[in-house]
């Protein structure tokens, strides 16, 4: 591992953000859950709503090879993790209204049933930054952060392990819409 994250800049366009959450809002959002498989609720930890798209999805499912590419050249150029397959992305609304956030935590279920484990995260940045406050992602015990700024760009996408401890601090004013995959590979060892 060459280092602990690292991030493409307006990988997708404004253009594109912008179509993706006017589609995502067409689509009904649920609850954002905790637990291997979303068993628990906790608005005190995670409040968020969420829309799930899967790889066939016939309007966004172009989404899949783009992060896909990123994740393949990030993990190539810094990680070097056995990588294998991305199920699913995840679509997270975060409201200034119910000051949404996800308070610290890591991506890896370490004690799941699967042969896969979560090797490694990404996010990206579908809001344009001037329209909502706060809201900014923040990784913990890792040597250097990168910028909000940079990672508030819409568009951008930063790639980390999975198992490094992240947050999405609480959004005080207007939305911000971001989307979150996983890429898995064979258990942690």
């Amino acid at each position: 591992m060459k280092g602990e994250w690292c991030y493409f800049s307006n990988r997708f366009t404004d253009s594109q953000c912008k179509s993706i959450i006017s589609e995502i809002k067409t689509r009904p959002a649920q609850d954002a859950t905790l637990g291997v498989d979303g068993e628990r609720s906790d608005n005190s930890y995670r409040r968020s709503k969420i829309r799930f798209v899967q790889r066939n999805d016939l309007i966004l499912g172009w989404i899949f090879d783009e992060i896909w590419k990123m994740a393949i050249q990030a993990n190539d150029e810094w990680f070097g993790f056995h990588l294998l397959k991305m199920d699913y992305i995840q679509i997270a609304e975060y409201t200034g209204t119910d000051k949404g956030e996800y308070k610290t935590h890591h991506d890896v279920f370490y004690m799941n049933k699967t042969d896969y484990h979560r090797k490694l995260s990404a996010i990206i940045q579908l809001s344009d930054p001037t329209e909502y406050e706060g809201g900014d992602f923040q990784m913990y015990e890792i040597e250097q952060q990168p910028t909000a700024a940079a990672l508030k760009t819409q568009g951008t996408a930063i790639f980390f392990p999975s198992f490094i401890r992240h947050a999405a601090l609480p959004v005080t004013n207007g939305t911000r819409y971001s989307i979150a995959a996983w890429i898995d590979g064979p258990r942690w060892r």
